[in-house]
């Protein structure tokens, strides 16, 4: 029962229920005795918000209360306590002076009407001003008890700072609108309905968006500035993240004047990962604009300035649209086109984030209006990377492979931006969405094979979304200004919130990465002593190649010859040719060669499949005209069936008479039911010449092949289509053209599986014949089933080392993307799949070897950002209002606040990670003992490597699979002692104070 409260306290319900009604009465104070002055037959009045019940006369009630004049009163009258009022028992809040101290010049509010919002509810006080000669003005007579006013001239309404701060909390975590809040005072204040509450809705929305940019100046340090709030620059509110790097806040002094060769060593490092992507959620309609509705913030933190970003948009929108590349269409699937926006002022906003610690960036989000266009996403992308001095940077989008081909030919030529000199921008796509991209892009842009990225999916940015979704309801009907406000209030929470979570976050992440760079270390050594030495030694130079320069052949994919019904087509008509030439041909038509008519037959069987769909599409209210026009393509199909029947009959005698015996139903009469009987079903009954088999043959097998490229293409399209529409799509409209446009896709699917069900069943049917039995062609060219339909990321409850893909994504061509086989590579082409599976086992270990290095330094980096931050408030401690002393103590102890929270923090961290250096070390497998002691320990010196390989970023500089070796490193070539190249200390997260075991790595929500 002890670990069963709910069944105990079930017990005392009735116990618990009557001492509710007990408080509706008076309890122990049922005599009419006043508890204050002792008055008999006054004492009728009791206060709610208090800790007592006692009862008081109405001068002892208003007296107790003259520093808590928001407390809720209650009158025994009839039996029974009715609410009331303190300032309809006389209490005057009186202000300008201490409590109990008389003003001589008392004011009273403007036509004695004024209104506190509380979190209790909403109140009317008797408020007082005082006039007396060098008072304050009312506002800041109001801001010095802790009442906001709502109006800056003779207010009537205020709001407590304990209410603001409780619904700015409230708002921020559970998303709540705030009329929503307000409503929920007016029901605390009366939930009869029976009593008429002021309405200052408005009054309250207009504090609410005041109390949250005075709160995000003031966190900034805004009021510290001497140069005022005006001095406040671009996305210098924002929340940064302390473990990107920060030049100056927590990167060792002079990094960037390092030498080149010891730049290039350190990139990798201190290289900067974002995300770019859109939300079409966060839309607005058009309501209200900037001249009513002006932004409070406007570019200070993470919305860009609104002014010049327009302008910007004016300048570039005659400029022609991007052409797409080789890659899906990707563009035309986007939300834009799927939802009319006539009726919106922005139909979504674009971003930019940080890509390992899902931090928004500073001046780095803005209103989209028709899709993602790339002057949008280019103009934020330069608007944030502005703001740091970071020349390394690894950048993450679902459409990278398009958006980035030409982006310094945009940022130079177009727009004429040159600030992007010397800056070196890798591109790749988020794990999730490169499922749908085709198979070149998912070798080119992986992140699990790109080199020096560490162990991150990219998808930081959609899990944001998540966070910021459930606040379109309420900001899609503000304002320009408020919206943009109430987003950067949010995506501040946001940031902050990850602050805090850092040190659980960080080390999780470090609890990941440890147990999974030993695991796959030691699984690539193994792999790779298993293999030829001469063949792990090319491969390495192909990998190392690749790695250094994206357009050599990349050796994670493999590449077959390509057979096209085109080519063979083409190779056919060819030989027709030489034989004419030679005479060995027998002319049987002037127009038809043996090979063109069973091209044309081919094509016959597949104007046959189209014309069943097209008759299966037909319901029982199908319209005349429709049944009209299939009808018409019936007949032009029939006759062309006709024509080709005449020319068949001369190259395989009998087929018509054959032909004739079969059809022997009505149903059969029908053009798309009619047997064509091409070689491979005519042998069966007929002689038939092996020349034609032969041609068929060759004709089946290409055309086996291209379906098979539709199909996964199709499948491609379909996975991203699905996407699009579980991300952005919502309402019954849309969702009804997303599902039409998906349907039209699947039709093409089924339609290309049918096509190549039809050429399987012939080249089974011919195999035997032909002795192509033996020629392996089955293993590659399966029999197709409905569930072999489906995309390579479709697998369902599996990871990316458990999936189990469909057969139709491992046995197919890349030549058709642009991959050339490798030098060395035709002559031993079967090894192409075990140096592929080589190549992904290398840089599982490399990308988890990795992780834990950036992890490392990360680490390092949030403790050096949060002393940074403690010094500059300190600093900031004595920076304004020196002739003012009142206002200097109050500036300074903020300051000092703040730079004790930042050390706080810091200290936090460091317990938290109190025992991850160990951790690191900790090895489970005698294997595996040797990497860390080569991580760690006994790493060659930065200045030999550097002098003999620098300054090149690969290869044997870079090659982090030698941790998988004791002592051997010529498995992939030596390694820079990467710990110590961040700085001198840049890897020891406290000076002394990694000490302990790993037992003592605990989860935060521990220590």
């Amino acid at each position: 029962m002890k670990d069963r409260p709910l069944l105990q306290w079930m017990r005392r319900i009735p116990e618990y229920l009557a001492e509710l009604l007990r408080l509706e009465g008076r309890g122990d104070h049922t005599g009419s005795q006043c508890k204050g002055c002792g008055t008999v037959g006054d004492g009728t009045y009791r206060c709610e918000d208090c800790w007592t019940t006692c009862m008081y006369c109405q001068v002892c009630i208003a007296d107790r209360h003259v520093t808590s004049p928001l407390h809720c009163i209650q009158v025994w009258k009839g039996g029974h306590f009715e609410a009331v009022t303190l300032k309809s028992l006389g209490l005057r809040v009186q202000l300008g002076h201490d409590p109990g101290d008389r003003c001589f010049h008392p004011q009273r509010a403007h036509g004695d009407d004024f209104v506190v919002l509380d979190v209790h509810g909403i109140h009317e006080v008797g408020l007082d001003f005082c006039g007396c000669p060098g008072a304050q003005r009312h506002t800041t007579q109001l801001l010095r008890v802790r009442w906001f006013p709502a109006t800056s001239v003779d207010p009537r309404t205020a709001a407590t700072f304990a209410m603001l701060e409780h619904f700015h909390l409230l708002s921020m975590q559970s998303k709540l609108s705030g009329w929503e809040f307000y409503t929920c005072l007016a029901r605390r204040t009366d939930n009869t309905g029976t009593e008429e509450i002021k309405d200052r809705y408005p009054a309250f929305m207009q504090m609410v968006r005041q109390w949250r940019h005075l709160k995000l100046l003031k966190r900034s340090g805004r009021g510290h500035d001497p140069d005022g709030v005006a001095a406040t620059g671009p996305g210098s509110c924002a929340v940064e993240c302390p473990a990107c790097p920060q030049p100056e806040k927590n990167l060792p002094q002079g990094w960037e004047n390092a030498p080149k060769w010891k730049r290039s060593v350190l990139m990798w490092l201190y290289q900067l990962y974002i995300s770019l992507d859109a939300n079409f959620r966060l839309k607005r309609k058009k309501v209200s604009c900037e001249e009513s509705d002006p932004s409070l913030n406007d570019g200070i933190a993470y919305m860009v300035k609104e002014q010049q970003y327009k302008a910007f948009l004016e300048a570039t929108g005659n400029l022609p649209p991007e052409k797409h590349t080789h890659c899906n269409n990707h563009n035309a699937v986007k939300l834009a086109n799927l939802k009319n926006g006539a009726l919106l002022a922005a139909t979504g906003v674009g971003a930019v984030d940080c890509a390992r610690h899902g931090f928004r960036r500073p001046a780095s989000i803005g209103d989209l209006q028709k899709g993602e266009r790339y002057a949008n996403m280019d103009y934020l992308l330069m608007s944030t990377l502005c703001l740091t001095i970071i020349p390394w940077i690894v950048a993450t989008y679902d459409i990278a492979c398009q958006f980035g081909i030409n982006l310094h030919h945009r940022f130079d030529e177009v727009y004429g931006w040159r600030t992007w000199a010397g800056r070196s921008l890798r591109w790749a796509i988020p794990k999730f969405h490169i499922a749908a991209h085709r198979e070149y892009c998912r070798g080119q842009y992986s992140l699990h094979y790109l080199p020096l990225l560490g162990r991150y999916d990219g998808e930081a940015i959609e899990r944001n979304w998540g966070g910021a979704n459930p606040m379109a309801s309420s900001t899609k009907e503000m304002g320009p200004g408020s919206r943009r406000d109430a987003l950067d209030d949010a995506f501040g929470d946001s940031n902050w919130y990850k602050v805090v979570k850092l040190p659980a976050s960080l080390l999780e992440k470090m609890k990941m990465a440890v147990p999974q760079r030993n695991e796959h270390v030691s699984a690539f050594k193994q792999y790779n002593d298993a293999l030829p030495v001469e063949h792990t030694t090319l491969w390495t130079e192909q990998v190392e190649a690749w790695e250094a320069d994206s357009t050599q052949p990349n050796p994670f994919l493999v590449t077959r010859p390509t057979i096209t019904e085109s080519s063979i087509r083409k190779k056919l008509l060819e030989e027709d040719a030489e034989a004419l030439r030679l005479g060995r041909e027998v002319i049987l038509h002037e127009d038809f060669s043996s090979s063109t008519m069973l091209s044309a037959g081919i094509d016959l069987e597949e104007h046959q499949r189209e014309h069943a769909a097209n008759l299966a599409g037909l319901h029982e209210h199908a319209t005349d005209l429709a049944r009209a026009k299939v009808q018409d393509r019936q007949n032009t199909l029939h006759r062309k069936l006709d024509a080709w029947f005449k020319v068949q009959q001369l190259f395989i005698p009998g087929v018509i008479a054959r032909r004739s015996q079969i059809m022997t139903t009505p149903t059969m009469q029908l053009a798309h039911k009619i047997p064509l009987l091409l070689p491979s079903q005519a042998m069966l009954f007929l002689e038939v010449d092996v020349k034609l088999l032969q041609q068929e043959w060759a004709l089946r097998e290409a055309q086996a092949y291209d379906a098979l490229a539709d199909t996964r293409g199709l499948l491609e399209l379909r996975c991203h289509l699905y996407q699009i529409k579980d991300r952005w799509v919502r309402g019954q409209g849309a969702n009804t053209r997303a599902m039409s446009s998906i349907a039209g896709v699947q039709y093409k699917i089924d339609m290309a599986a049918q096509r190549y069900r039809c050429a399987q069943n012939a080249m089974s049917c011919l195999s035997p014949r032909l002795g192509k039995d033996l020629d392996g062609w089955r293993r590659v060219l399966r029999p197709l089933e409905d569930c072999d339909l489906r995309h390579a990321s479709e697998d369902e409850n599996t990871t990316e080392s458990t999936r189990t893909i469909s057969w139709i994504w491992k046995h197919y061509s890349t030549a058709e993307q642009g991959q050339v086989p490798a030098a060395g590579e035709a002559s031993a082409n079967v090894n192409a799949p075990v140096r592929s599976e080589w190549c992904k086992a290398r840089a599982r270990a490399h990308r988890w070897t990795e992780e834990v290095l950036l992890l490392l330094e990360e680490m390092h980096r949030v403790l050096e950002y949060h002393e940074w931050a403690a010094c500059e408030w300190e600093r900031r401690a004595d920076a304004n209002f020196e002739d003012r002393p009142d206002y200097q103590e109050g500036t300074r102890a903020y300051a000092l606040r703040q730079a004790s929270i930042r050390r706080a923090l810091k200290t936090y961290a460091q317990h938290a990670w109190r025992n991850v250096q160990e951790y690191v070390n900790l090895v489970t497998d005698d294997d595996t003992t040797s990497i860390v002691n080569l991580a760690m320990n006994s790493l060659p010196e930065l200045e030999s490597i550097a002098i003999s390989s620098a300054p090149s970023l690969s290869g044997s500089l870079l090659d982090l699979a030698s941790l998988a070796s004791s002592s051997s490193i010529s498995v992939a070539g030596s390694i820079p002692d990467l710990v110590s190249l961040a700085s001198s200390s840049s890897l020891s997260l406290a000076s002394g104070g990694m000490t302990g075991g790993a037992d003592g790595l605990v989860d935060s929500d521990s220590d």
